[in-house]
């Protein structure tokens, strides 16, 4: 029997996908749920971890390029700053473009493959407004739930971009968490598990879903989730894992200033600070 909750996890998912741009209810209602995108992403080969020194190595974290029509975006100026900080790989957390038309997912490919060094990317709610985006999305950006390690660090991304997680993620998710305690363990998705006291609109659907990820990575000691979609940086810590809202690279901000998440690992431990891209 369906319960309310569920409804209601369900319906917020679907304002969640909807929010904020020129679509259709058909291409809305049309995308793969969830449980497709993620069966069709562990079906891929893996991917190709960084090649970074072991002992000593950088790379950076952030949210919503959203390139537009007019294909403008903020990478050029953070290529400088990948020279200049010494970053060794990226991580895109979702909505990398704002309406996921072709032109848009090519106009953003183009400026990724520029900054010269590997880039790993999870989907966010903008890159599923077409029919057809998700496979647009796997086939240009890759899985849309991934892994890799660098030196003992693993990272962990994975797909939000509907607001729900699902019963076969949440299953990789803690076969990932449950591997070598050595490892320090990262996570990068699109919807932050905490809002801000903002409304469902602006964190994953399910409450029931909040709660259990929030044990699992307290449960399993992970590092922390670092998240996007809020166009803004902020950061905390609950029960030893830190949450962080990553910040944006979006033409359009929603408060806040542009910018990325830093992470350094060196001495055997993670450091971390947010950049503003100026």
């Amino acid at each position: 029997m369906v319960s309310e909750r569920n409804v209601r996890a369900a319906l917020a998912a679907l304002v969640l996908l909807a929010a904020g741009c020129d679509w259709s209810l058909r291409e809305v209602l049309s995308h793969p749920t969830v449980e497709q995108r993620v069966r069709e992403s562990l079906a891929m080969p893996p991917v190709e971890p960084p090649p970074v020194n072991p002992d000593s190595f950088r790379f950076a974290m952030f949210g919503d390029p959203q390139v537009r029509k007019d294909g403008i975006h903020r990478l050029g100026r953070f290529r400088e700053h990948v020279v200049e900080r010494g970053i060794d790989f990226v991580c895109v957390l979702g909505d990398l473009t704002h309406d996921a038309t072709e032109e848009q997912i090519q106009w953003m490919r183009s400026a990724l493959d520029s900054l010269g060094v590997p880039v790993y990317a999870a989907p966010g709610n903008h890159d599923l407004y077409q029919t057809g985006a998700w496979d647009r999305f796997k086939e240009v950006f890759g899985p849309g739930c991934q892994w890799f390690r660098a030196g003992r660090v693993r990272i962990i991304l994975f797909d939000t971009a509907g607001g729900i997680i699902g019963p076969t993620q949440f299953r990789w998710l803690e076969e990932q968490l449950s591997l070598s305690a050595d490892e320090i363990k990262v996570l990068g998705t699109h919807f932050p598990l905490f809002d801000g006291g903002m409304p469902d609109l602006y964190r994953l659907a399910s409450e029931a879903e909040r709660y259990r990820l929030a044990s699992l990575l307290r449960d399993t000691g992970a590092w922390g989730l670092v998240s996007g979609h809020m166009h803004y940086f902020r950061a905390f810590e609950s029960n030893g894992v830190r949450f962080i809202t990553c910040g944006s690279m979006a033409p359009k901000l929603d408060g806040g200033e542009p910018g990325y998440l830093l992470l350094n690992y060196a001495a055997g431990e993670l450091s971390w600070q947010f950049v503003v891209l100026d």
